[in-house]
């Protein structure tokens, strides 16, 4: 098994750069500017579509935990029942490892929605979705 080593070319570290300058210019400048434009009135009106959209990234994310936790399951049943199959009892490895995966996953997801939700409400853009 090879190592997995690459240097960095210039293309990468522009890319790099204007990512993390991108960035800099939002969390200086976005929040900020988006709060003093946003008038008081839309904020109203989009209050239950705001409500809306927050109840449906938290079924979203409660559903893939429960189907998550439903493939870690089955793995484990699978390669419980494997028994001295090589085969059988890989792919209940590799089911119980995707099922970990998607885990991790849904927690970031939930993680990084609940962090936007927490700034948008710290500078007045949304109201509390729930």
């Amino acid at each position: 098994m090879r190592a997995l080593t690459r240097a960095f070319t210039p293309t990468y570290l522009a890319l790099i750069a204007a990512i993390a300058a991108t960035l800099l210019a939002l969390i200086w400048a976005g929040p900020v500017a988006a709060a003093e434009s946003v008038p008081s009135g839309a904020k109203e009106a989009l209050a239950p579509v705001t409500k809306m959209i927050g109840t449906l990234v938290a079924i979203a994310i409660g559903l893939g935990v429960a189907i998550c936790g439903a493939v870690i399951v089955w793995g484990g049943i699978e390669k419980t029942v494997a028994g001295a199959n090589a085969d059988a009892e890989h792919r209940a490895q590799k089911r119980i490892t995707n099922g970990i995966t998607g885990l991790v996953w849904m927690i970031l997801a939930g993680v990084i929605v609940s962090t936007i939700t927490a700034i948008a409400i710290a500078y007045g853009l949304i109201e509390r979705p729930f």
